[in-house]
């Protein structure tokens, strides 16, 4: 979106609140009017010789003139003062009068009876006085959010007598309200949907273009018309010029589509409908290509989510897009030829372009995240001929990567530096980020491959966690220099939260460069060839080894001064964090070959733990209680920073104290977001077999008349899309995209259906949900209390080899065709639903409940 002095933009509908221009002419009447009233009974005036020597005719005309001008000053005093209350509540746009909606639908209409006109104007009452913006983060999950409009009633209307007149009075005092709504309720232009005509006024006689809101359901319609109202008041409100997502959009027409899809994307976020959500943000950004802030968003869900690839280039993209006109940040970023173009006006992206490099290096700094998703795929058996949507979006991420890494070949990130050409470092990089590479398939590796993938594998997470320094370092001395730039993030992000997010990144680097034999960590070294910062001191690794002290650790934390801000505090719980982490990936042990793995134990670690905790405590503590709900998601279960630290147990006091839960909070597994992830994949597939076999039991009652050829043919048809979107869901299991796909598809058959279609999001990990779903898996309870990072992994496992038999079963529908009897159809359905069904009571496995299903298949 460009600045709004361009021409090359649809204007907002509604006109500019002139609030300055009416103030002013209303103290310029009032001016006038106390002059003339006040003036010419001065003892100046009197003795002046205009009034000694004026005749009686003269006299008599100046007093009807000065009446006449007092009186009409007053008035216009008044009338100015009413038009400048009601710019300035137009120019707020936080008032909406919103009236009784006309109903034009049939009467007797079953419609009208089930969702009144009256019904319907309180419930968009209600959700438009919901509708909210959000500030940036520097923590994945939901921002902060504020409302932005209230509903004003017309009180007192109706009233007569004296009551009247008091409630004219009190309205008089309060301020006015700037924008009045009116609407009509009809049927939709096709049979089963709904229409709402709005017709918004802005007082006293300003008339925006009716909106047409139409869907096949009410929620959905009010909620679209509450979205079509507020874009419609932003671009001409104060909200443009302090939240800095719609900036660009000052006095610009937004599209009502725009600020629908990003409603409904924080929506799905607060509930973790993460693949919805990211449909939504998508959306959004095709309507707006150039809102950093939204990538931003899309870049934080794509780390909720594991996806470190796709967040890495997503960040990658914002920076790209904030860098051009900045000459010294575009010459590294993008390259000389972006260098020397014009910075237009683009301040609000100052802060987008802060958080995208601070996000971009720490994304960096999970090195181990990427190697894995960068060398390892594990495929699914009877579907190695199958298209997997995950590893071709890899396999482009990659290549995509390995040509913006180039920025980085002037760099020598090697541990032991000693001088070596251009074309020697350009091979190194070449080296490790080599693409298109071989995978390695883990099932039917050997041991050499595997060998030869954990060297990569630790080689390619050295070098990012290198360059996940520079970067820090680099943004700390642009971040010094130009700090009056970025008063704006203050809230956000400081230069001490910085220094401390050096200090995370220096322990990563160590972990990624231990000897496994010997347990050796190099020499903390500067990247950045600048003005040098403040790095680890010698002490914290004593005799030079993993892991590193306690107290040196603490005396690091302390030094840099106090913390006031949840990224201060936060980075400090993390640095003490990854110091409780084992050296291998993810936070595990090294599976290199007599790999030793130092790691805290005993007593040290027990002290480590406490000062983690306390930072966290600290950070709940100055952080507003309607924020924590927001990060509550990425502290307890997706920050992979804190993976050793959640099962500790001062960290399950800390989450029993912070955030209060319903039952006593877990020791929570090293893989908690793949289990997430597992059980909200069992579960669609779960609602969708539900779904189909509520469908054909329903055809089996045969309560209407018999379907012809044509119906149950075209049944069938969709009983086909059901198994291919099913075999897409196993096959490429990580793809949220497919997923979101598949979530479409059950909304749609759901509705054919008559079945009660919905979504739900990523489940909150408990110990009992967790051993619930183990016996339904394995058909064994569990013994408590539970060893969650052993049965988490285990029912990981039996998830995916269940996907895998999945894949299985519906390459053999090819060859045995599906029964034609509704009742069969119904019990095949229900049987596939209860394979995937892991909350029955009634002890049986998975494998019993699929050789159940393969038996009635025939």
């Amino acid at each position: 979106m460009r600045r709004r002095l361009d021409s090359d933009f649809d204007h907002a509908d509604l006109p500019k609140a002139h609030r300055i221009r009416w103030w002013l002419a209303a103290v310029l009447a009032g001016l006038i009017a106390a002059t003339f009233t006040v003036v010419p009974y001065l003892d100046v005036f009197q003795n002046s010789a205009f009034v000694k020597n004026t005749k009686v005719p003269t006299v008599i005309s100046w007093a009807v003139l000065q009446t006449a001008i007092v009186v009409i000053s007053a008035v216009l005093t008044l009338y100015y003062i009413g038009k400048a209350r009601l710019e300035g509540a137009a120019y707020r746009a936080n008032q909406i009068d919103i009236k009784v909606f006309a109903d034009e639908r049939p009467d007797g209409s079953h419609d009208r009876e089930v969702d009144s006109a009256v019904e319907l104007t309180a419930a968009f009452k209600r959700i438009l006085n919901e509708s909210r913006l959000y500030d940036p983060t520097p923590v994945p999950g939901v921002g902060g959010s504020y409302d932005f409009i209230q509903i004003v009633e017309t009180a007192g209307e109706s009233a007569d007598g004296w009551w009247k007149v008091v409630t004219k009075l009190i309205k008089l005092v309060q301020p006015p309200a700037a924008f009045q709504i009116s609407g009509t309720v009809r049927p939709g232009n096709v049979n089963g949907r709904y229409q709402l005509i709005l017709e918004l006024v802005r007082m006293p006689r300003f008339a925006a273009s009716p909106l047409v809101i139409e869907d096949d359901n009410w929620p959905r319609v009010l909620h679209q018309a509450a979205n079509a109202v507020a874009a419609l008041v932003i671009p001409r409100s104060a909200y443009v010029r302090k939240n800095i997502h719609w900036a660009a959009w000052r006095d610009a027409k937004i599209p009502w589509e725009l600020f629908d899809a990003y409603q409904r994307s924080n929506y799905f976020v607060e509930h973790n409908r993460y693949d919805e959500a990211l449909a939504e943000y998508y959306r959004a950004l095709t309507l707006d290509p150039s809102n950093v802030y939204i990538r931003l968003e899309i870049a934080s869900l794509q780390e909720q989510l594991d996806l470190h690839l796709d967040a890495l280039a997503t960040y990658d993209d914002v920076i790209t897009i904030c860098s051009r006109g900045r000459p010294k940040l575009a010459r590294w970023w993008i390259g000389r030829d972006f260098e020397r173009q014009p910075r237009g006006m683009a301040k609000h992206q100052e802060v987008a372009l802060l958080l995208a490099r601070y996000r971009h290096a720490l994304v960096l700094g999970h090195g181990d995240s990427i190697a894995n998703s960068w060398w390892v795929r594990k495929p699914r058996r009877g579907a190695d001929s199958m298209y997997d949507a995950r590893i071709s979006q890899r396999a482009e991420l990659r290549a995509a990567l390995r040509l913006r890494f180039e920025r980085y070949v002037e760099l020598d990130i090697r541990t032991c530096p000693q001088w070596i050409s251009r074309s020697e470092r350009k091979a190194l990089h070449d080296r490790l980020l080599r693409a298109p590479i071989e995978e390695l398939v883990v099932p039917t590796a050997t041991r050499a491959e595997k060998k030869l993938y954990d060297d990569r594998a630790a080689e390619l997470r050295s070098y990012l966690c290198a360059l996940s320094q520079y970067e820090i370092e680099r943004l700390i001395e642009d971040y010094h220099h130009f700090w009056r730039r970025y008063r704006h993030s203050w809230s956000l992000l400081t230069n001490r939260a910085l220094r401390l997010c050096l200090a995370w990144v220096v322990l990563r680097r160590a972990m990624a460069d231990v000897d496994p034999l010997t347990g050796a960590v190099p020499r903390p070294r500067q990247v950045y060839p600048e003005p040098k910062p403040k790095l680890l001191p010698p002490n914290v690794f004593p005799a030079g080894t993993w892991p590193p002290d306690p107290k040196a650790l603490t005396e690091v934390v302390q030094g840099s001064g106090h913390r006031s801000s949840w990224a201060e505090c936060y980075n400090a719980a993390s640095v003490y964090a990854v110091a409780l982490m084992k050296v291998g990936p993810r936070g595990q042990a090294d599976m290199r070959r007599k790999a030793l793995n130092p790691h805290l134990a005993g007593s040290a670690r027990d002290q480590v733990a406490r000062s983690a905790v306390r930072e966290l405590y600290h950070a709940a503590t100055v952080s507003h209680s309607g924020r924590l709900a927001g990060r509550r998601s990425w502290v307890m279960d997706e920050d992979p920073d804190l993976v050793a630290l959640r099962g500790h147990e001062l960290f399950r006091v800390f989450e029993m104290v912070t955030f209060a839960p319903d039952r006593p909070a877990p020791l929570r597994p090293h893989r908690a977001h793949v289990w997430q992830q597992a059980s909200y994949l069992r579960q669609l597939i779960f609602d969708i077999a539900s779904c189909r076999a509520r469908f054909w039991h329903t055809q089996a009652r045969g309560n209407g008349p018999a379907p012809d050829d044509r119906t149950v043919d075209e049944w069938r048809a969709i009983d086909s899309d059901v198994w291919r979107q099913l075999r897409d869901l196993a096959v490429s299991r990580q793809d949220w995209y497919t997923r979101f796909q598949a979530i479409c598809a059950y909304r749609r058959w759901s509705v054919e259906s008559g079945y009660a279609g919905k979504v739900a999001g990523f489940p909150a990990y408990t110990e009992d949900l967790l051993a619930l779903q183990h016996r339904g898996l394995l058909g064994v309870p569990l013994e408590k209390p539970i060893n969650s990072n052993k049965v988490a992994p285990e029912y990981i496992m039996g998830c995916d080899h269940r996907l895998d038999q999945l894949v299985a079963a519906v390459k053999s529908l090819d060859s045995t065709p599906l029964p034609e009897d509704f009742c069969r159809r119904a019990d095949y359905w229900r049987a596939l639903a209860a394979w995937f069904d892991d909350r029955v009571a009634d002890g049986t496995s998975a494998e019993t409940r699929r050789l159940n299903f393969l038996e009635i298949s025939g």
